[in-house]
């Protein structure tokens, strides 16, 4: 024990990736000292490919607890950009015609990465792949900021943007809008203005398509359905309408009960805001007194205002979806295809890429629940994020808590006929030398088989199951192994089985 503190659908984003070679890694900016050898079956152990990723935002304090989050995770990506942007929320205004609204300023994120530098090298104790402050600080740029829907002239931002699409590093190219489209609307924009008429057209044209994926929160500007959709209806969009909400302001109306005390104050003082470091303490929550410059007339940091949320009670991380969909380390693979679901949500087909669905609720029988794909996950969020907390602060690798990794023998991708027992054999290890148990469970939700498969012995490392007679070829059943230590805080892992149905 370590003494730490505390559905469906023909179009996949791994076909996408199969087009393309090896991601670019952000460890190729590692500093010159050594980093800690890892056990080899670790929790964060390396990928051969990350998601390589630009995170554009426009400053609201949820994009802010959003961008700490995503610090934590920074080794889990290619981190192609950080560019700042506008919203129809935020704006910088001019100094001459357009005045500023609800605007934060372009500094935070400095000096969040500053604070950033600070943890970094007890962070590097723990994972390796964290990029250095230096190579953070780098892709910091300003981009489309001066009013709403913004895309007059190119910017700093929107030229990173467009250097990024235009490269000839392989896709994917993950565009996350966590405020308007605007900056990179602008980025396509000039693209298009360079190249289109010209005998390169039609290839940049099919590059940009094939590579670049936009996740879409809320449509905080009209630059998607005024421009990016007209002009460039091949690119692909997930677009997420409304499981974010159960991540942001009002999650005590859709995130089960059960769930709720790891947004509550007791759990997020003890996790997130007292002696968890520089960063944390800019974390902000419910009525906790600290303003957000150019942002504070709105009430909900004041303490005397009862909203219904208790001080310190998690306040919004509406944004965080965009980039915990692609965090594949848990194992749930739910960037091979929206459809899977994930820590980011689940999503459906539609005829320019992916929106929301529903997950059936087990708490409130509602069969088509539009928050549960994403809530489902929230206590495991919570708790995985917490453990990197301590990370931030525990000078050894031996004092914070690491997920522990789970395998599945045959494999995670399968085939068998209707009618035949599949068995699948578990194995997990923890790093830290914890107890881990076990839970096997069918995401239905996620099967394009419309039915139920029976589990035996679900607590057990082995399982089996009788794939239905009804189970036409083609379709799949999803299967989860759920590995849990019993360290402090509780991780998890997970191993993701599909079986597609065969004749």
């Amino acid at each position: 024990m370590r003494t730490s503190p505390r559905r469906r659908g023909q179009l996949t984003i791994a076909a996408l990736a199969s087009i393309t070679a090896t991601l670019v890694s952000s460890t190729a900016y590692a500093v010159p000292d050594t980093p800690v050898n890892f056990p080899a079956a670790s929790a964060g152990a390396q990928h051969h490919q990350k998601p390589r990723v630009i995170v554009t935002q426009d400053g609201e304090v949820d994009d802010m607890d959003s961008f700490i989050r995503f610090l934590y995770y920074s080794n889990e990506f290619d981190v192609a950009g950080i560019v700042l942007t506008s919203s129809k929320y935020h704006w910088a205004g001019n100094g001459d015609t357009v005045s500023p609204y609800r605007w934060t300023g372009t500094q935070w994120v400095n000096e969040y990465l500053d604070r950033y530098a600070e943890i970094y090298p007890n962070l590097r104790k723990h994972a390796n792949g964290y990029p250095t402050p230096a190579r953070l600080r780098s892709l910091y740029k300003v981009g489309n900021i001066e009013n709403v829907s913004d895309m007059s002239k190119p910017t700093e931002g929107s030229d990173l943007v467009k250097k990024a699409i235009l490269d000839n590093k392989p896709g994917p190219l993950y565009v996350q809008a966590w405020g308007g489209l605007n900056t990179v609307a602008r980025a396509l924009k000039s693209i298009q203005e360079q190249y289109e008429g010209t005998k390169k057209w039609p290839a940049i044209q099919r590059k940009i398509s094939d590579k670049v994926v936009l996740y879409n929160i809320l449509e905080q500007d009209a630059t998607l359905k005024d421009y990016i959709k007209p002009n460039w209806p091949d690119v692909k969009i997930i677009d997420n309408q409304s499981q974010f909400w159960s991540f942001a302001y009002s999650w005590k109306k859709t995130v089960p009960s059960p769930s709720q005390y790891t947004l509550r104050g007791p759990y997020m003082e003890s996790n997130f805001l007292n002696g968890h470091g520089p960063l944390l303490q800019q974390y902000r929550t419910y009525r906790d007194g600290n303003p957000t410059d150019g942002d504070d007339e709105n009430n909900r940091w004041r303490p005397d205002q009862n909203l219904g949320y208790d001080v310190h009670d998690f306040i919004s991380e509406g944004d965080s979806p965009a980039f915990m969909h692609l965090l594949d380390f848990n194992g749930l693979r739910s960037s091979e295809d929206p459809t899977y679901g994930g820590w980011g949500g689940r999503f459906k087909p539609n005829a320019s890429g992916w929106n929301d669905t529903s997950d059936a609720n087990p708490y409130t029988g509602n069969p088509a629940d539009l928050s549960y794909p994403q809530t489902r996950w929230v206590e495991d969020i919570q708790n995985d994020f917490a453990a990197r907390a301590d990370w931030g602060q525990a000078t050894s690798y031996s004092a914070a808590n690491h997920n522990p990794t789970a395998a599945v023998s045959p494999g995670t991708s399968l085939t068998a006929k209707p009618g035949t027992t599949v068995t699948l054999r578990g194995s997990a290890h923890d790093p830290d030398g914890d107890r881990v148990s076990y839970k096997w469970w069918q995401y239905a939700d996620a099967d394009t088989y419309d039915g139920e498969v029976a589990l035996n012995r679900t607590d057990q490392p082995n399982v089996s199951f009788t794939v239905p007679v009804d189970a036409a070829p083609g379709s799949t059943i999803h299967v989860i192994l759920e590995v849990k230590d019993s360290g402090t805080p509780a991780l998890k892992h997970y191993q993701r089985v599909v079986v597609t149905v065969s004749r």
